[in-house]
């Protein structure tokens, strides 16, 4: 219940929820789902590094989730830098339009592969992307941005 009072901050919560190992233990990590996209981004700008129960948080985007669909908006970017994250993937790509989701895709070992997705609300806005930032460098890579086949 502190964590979603703390987090009302931001916006009206549906849900928080701590996460916990098998034992029963709290794993330092919670999922909140607020009731509009804007107040969740409003959590990640406002209550970055707040103190909870005298520990600091963390707030981000959860990416585990699967994505919530929309269809035929997702971008296969390639030629990425092995230290390219999805926080600056998402980020170069949010000059073309409202980026729903961004992954760089990784091995098992947790190496990078070199390639990523990039999933926008608007299909007018992944077209803008595919024409704005094919060939454009990033991170000292040109990159490839096309229809992501596997996903459309």
């Amino acid at each position: 219940q502190d964590l979603k009072d703390h987090m009302r901050a931001a916006g009206n919560v549906d849900q928080a929820n701590v996460l916990s190992s098998d034992d029963g233990r709290s794993k330092g990590c919670a999922i909140v789902q607020y009731q509009r996209p804007q107040d969740a981004q409003r959590a990640i700008r406002e209550l970055q590094n707040t103190t909870l129960d005298g520990r600091p948080i963390f707030v981000r985007e959860d990416r585990e989730q699967g994505s919530s669909g929309g269809g035929g908006c997702q971008l296969f970017v390639g030629n990425l830098s092995y230290d390219t994250t999805w926080k600056e993937l998402k980020d170069h790509f949010r000059q073309c339009g409202d980026v729903e989701r961004a992954d760089v895709m990784e091995a098992p070992d947790g190496r990078k592969k070199g390639y990523g997705t990039v999933r926008f609300y608007k299909r007018k806005d992944a077209n803008n992307a595919i024409r704005r930032l094919n060939g454009v460098e990033l991170m000292g890579r040109r990159l490839e941005v096309r229809w992501d086949h596997k996903a459309n």
